[in-house]
């Protein structure tokens, strides 16, 4: 009798464990959850910054060999990736004057 009631509740117990809830694994972000990088190319650097740091973008600033001290002075020449391109970082390629 101990035999068949421990049978009894053996199976009880599994079924009671497959009747759980199933939990799946979060679907990885599609590409087109990652934002449009904005145009930023002829901005000035401290406007283009602001923008991003709004939008949640990553950037770095390059300026050659230059140091950056007033942001308002240099305007942003490139921007990589271009706009309209999904990313979370961008590179922002700055001067004071852009060649054309």
């Amino acid at each position: 009798m101990r035999y068949a009631a421990a049978l009894i509740w053996l199976s009880f117990s599994l079924c009671l464990a497959g009747c759980g809830e199933e939990r799946r694994p979060a679907k990885p972000a599609s590409a087109r959850a990652v934002p449009a990088i904005p145009d930023l190319q002829g901005t000035n650097l401290d406007d283009a910054e602001e923008r991003l740091d709004s939008l949640g973008f990553g950037y770095d600033v390059d300026s050659g060999d230059d140091e950056v001290v007033f942001e308002h002075l240099w305007t942003v020449c490139y921007q990589s990736p271009a706009a309209g391109e999904h990313a979370r970082f961008v590179t922002l390629t700055v001067e004071h004057v852009c060649d054309d």
